[in-house]
């Protein structure tokens, strides 16, 4: 069957009528001076115009003026050349906005002379790619000011652990010039024993099984100097969630770390001399004890055997013997107690403090009934703690209200619990002569006497022991006074309500 040419032309000559009428990008044909010869219906949505109102007029007449030279550039190119690069400007629309256009296009010359017959172009709104690159932009230069003033130091890193930027604090912290730097990965600045550690963390940010990281890190010097840095790493991904770099932020440390490191010698060394001191008081304490029973037991034959023959004086002063023996006693008895407490961690058992205070009210039961004091015990928990170091505490504060009671009055000790989670707290409040509010501070140190302390048979350690055992049970002490008397307050952690 013949093929009628006319007919294959006319049929061509109506797809490309289509494919004009109904493209969204808006083709012109254009003389060589740049005026429309002929433009798309794409114009009446791209710029609100007619296509009869664009023909015959010059593109340059609607360009962005600070645009023109851009594209008097590329329009010379194609005068001389087949093509017409992509260029990029601002149009005025019929409203007098300004629209962002590319445009690409090609020259079409005549065959003979090849003399410029016109320039078909075509044109698209790409005014959303502008403002997204606009923003971006934008970003790009916060980040860069951020980074380049930040006074941390900091660095885009590569995947391949190469940085790509790095600011001024991290070439000062590094002490690399910022080339150095940029040509080096930072494997090669860690300390060897840091590495592994460092690499551990990457690939788990790499397998988004964490957003981030943090560690302290040493980094070596070119001098051979080690610096310590608190390094922080999150992973920068891009449009589609892959990984495309690492922002590192390094503080220095260095001098903190120096710090620590000579605290903990420091530390160490006070251990030692402390466990030193410790060994040594627990030493003196039983050294003391053995002689000290032997007087206490001679004043009491020679009181038994010559008691009825002595004079007033004599009497006098084998009482003040036997105190002050008996106030020996009880310093030597508060030092082993304080030393074995200190020797390490407390004891870890559930003691009920219910059966504990009686017991302890019963061992001095002699030195209650001598002063006809009352106590009233409330209800008292189970804790979890050292039964004898606990022991020491309440008897102590039992002593110590014996000892400071009010000549005029009846002594009352009541001692009592609240739940106040999660601890216990514990009070023990007499009626007796209480203490001065200017002594409150140090009425826990070691032979602190109060201003209203006139009685000498106090062996000067009982609070401080206190003060001892129940920080070491992880609670705390303090002492009000109670008008009258004086009210002590400490605490205990509470135990698991499934374990009380």
């Amino acid at each position: 069957m013949d093929v009628d040419p006319d007919q294959s032309v006319f049929e061509e000559r109506d797809r490309l009528q289509l494919l004009v009428a109904n493209s969204t990008d808006m083709l012109a044909r254009h003389a060589p001076d740049g005026s429309y010869r002929y433009v798309s219906p794409a114009c009446r949505e791209l710029l609100g115009y007619e296509p009869d109102e664009l023909v015959g007029r010059s593109v340059y007449e609607f360009i962005h003026a600070d645009d023109v030279a851009a594209v008097r550039a590329a329009h010379a190119e194609v005068l001389d050349g087949p093509r017409l690069r992509a260029a990029v400007y601002r149009i005025r629309d019929r409203h007098g906005r300004h629209v962002w256009f590319e445009t690409t296009g090609h020259s079409l010359r005549d065959p003979v002379t090849g003399e410029l017959v016109e320039i078909q172009t075509s044109s698209r709104d790409v005014s959303w790619r502008q403002q997204v690159e606009a923003r971006l932009r934008e970003s790009e230069e916060r980040f860069r000011l951020a980074m380049a003033d930040a006074p941390i130091g900091m660095a885009l890193v590569g995947l391949d652990g190469r940085a790509v930027e790095v600011n001024k604090r991290l070439c000062e912290l590094l002490d690399r010039p910022r080339e150095a730097l940029l040509d080096r990965g930072f494997q090669e600045l860690t300390h060897p024993d840091d590495l592994d550690n460092d690499l551990a963390y990457l690939e788990q940010l790499l397998a988004d099984e964490i957003p981030h990281y943090e560690l302290e890190k040493r980094y070596v010097r070119p001098s051979g100097e080690v610096v310590s840095a608190l390094l922080g790493v999150s992973l920068l991904r891009d449009d589609e969630g892959g990984p495309r770099y690492f922002i590192a932020q390094l503080v220095d440390i260095t001098e903190r770390q120096r710090t620590l490191d000579a605290l903990e010698t420091a530390s160490h060394e006070l251990e030692r001399s402390n466990a030193a001191l410790r060994r040594y008081a627990s030493v003196v304490a039983h050294d003391l004890r053995s002689p000290l029973a032997t007087i206490g037991g001679y004043v009491a034959l020679f009181r038994d055997h010559y008691g009825g023959r002595l004079d007033e004086q004599g009497t006098r002063l084998l009482q003040v013997t036997d105190r002050t023996v008996r106030q020996m006693s009880q310093t030597i008895g508060g030092l082993l107690d304080l030393s074995r407490m200190q020797s390490g961690e407390p004891g870890q058992e559930d003691v009920e403090l219910g059966p504990l205070v009686k017991d302890v009210i019963e061992t001095i039961r002699p030195q209650l009934d001598t002063v006809d004091a009352e106590l009233r015990v409330g209800t008292l928990p189970r804790v979890r703690g050292d039964d004898a170091l606990l022991r020491v505490v309440f008897q102590n504060l039992l002593s110590n209200a014996v000892h400071h009671r009010h000549p005029d009055r009846r002594l009352e000790v009541v001692i009592d619990a609240e739940h106040i989670a999660p601890f216990w707290r514990f009070t023990v409040v007499d009626n007796g002569r209480g203490f001065d509010p200017a002594d409150r501070e140090v009425l826990f140190e070691p032979f602190a006497r109060g201003r209203n302390s006139d009685r000498p048979d106090g062996s000067g350690i009982g609070l401080s022991t206190c003060r001892s055992v129940i920080e070491h049970h992880r609670g705390t002490i303090e002492a009000y006074p109670a008008e009258p008397g004086a009210r002590f307050e400490f605490t205990l952690p509470a135990l698991p309500d499934r374990e009380r």
